[in-house]
């Protein structure tokens, strides 16, 4: 995994127009409070056929138009979580609000603007796993219109997912590593709608992760004491 890395203090433009320049063919960066302001903290891991991102930054917003999408030959999906803040999605006609805990899938092959934005005054903080199209596209059954699906906190498949983000960044590259992406990228199809010749993949790969997310619970508390059949069952 790559170091977190932030500008110093007082540098918060400078910062901006390194960002703008690295992403130009992905993007326009926009601030939305003063670019004197702008703070970006990132962290990036190859992970099984992906990779994850996350970030934690100033209020801006991210515009991803049809130009780029012709300039810049990106043919990702991204499933986004929300640690901290609010995120807004917008794709065409459709546009989404995640709040912590929430997930949602991206298409970076439509143009989309997303708005990061704290609360309070926090900065705002998410996790993406960046897939390959080839990846995700056969579980889906319209892999081209897929993109602002939302899967809300309060669903217990979002939980298992924030579960499985954790461990992939504490994972070292292996089979098993490459086994969570895949139950991850089948709870998505499930949720934005499978591919009729997947379907019988989804019930695996939820008791898969639900499995993973008990043992790595057991194996992070095996010498707290805090294990009980009431806390497992829970």
């Amino acid at each position: 995994m790559s170091e977190l890395a932030a500008a110093p203090p007082g540098i918060g433009r400078q910062a901006l127009e390194a960002l703008r320049a690295a992403t130009s063919d992905i993007c326009d960066v926009i601030p939305l409070n003063a670019p004197d302001d702008f703070y970006l903290l990132s962290a990036t891991k190859m992970t099984g056929k992906g990779m994850l991102v996350e970030s934690v930054s100033s209020p801006l917003e991210y515009d991803r138009t049809a130009a780029h999408i012709a300039r810049g030959g990106l043919d990702h999906y991204h499933i986004t979580l929300c640690y901290q803040g609010q995120i807004r999605f917008a794709s065409g006609r459709r546009e989404i609000a995640l709040r912590p805990g929430d997930v949602c899938l991206i298409d970076m092959a439509q143009p989309n603007r997303t708005w990061l934005m704290g609360a309070g005054g926090e900065r705002s903080r998410q996790t993406s796993l960046i897939l390959p199209r080839p990846v995700l596209a056969p579980r889906l059954a319209h892999p081209d219109s897929s993109a602002a699906t939302l899967l809300p906190g309060c669903d217990r498949r979002a939980r298992l997912l924030a579960d499985q983000f954790a461990a992939l960044w504490q994972q070292p590259e292996t089979a098993v590593t490459a086994a969570i992406v895949d139950g991850i990228c089948d709870v998505i199809a499930e949720v934005a709608g499978r591919a009729a010749d997947a379907r019988g993949d989804v019930g695996r790969a939820e008791r898969r992760l639900l499995l993973a997310a008990i043992k790595q619970h057991i194996d992070a508390n095996l010498h707290t004491g805090a294990l009980s059949a009431d806390d497992l069952c829970g």
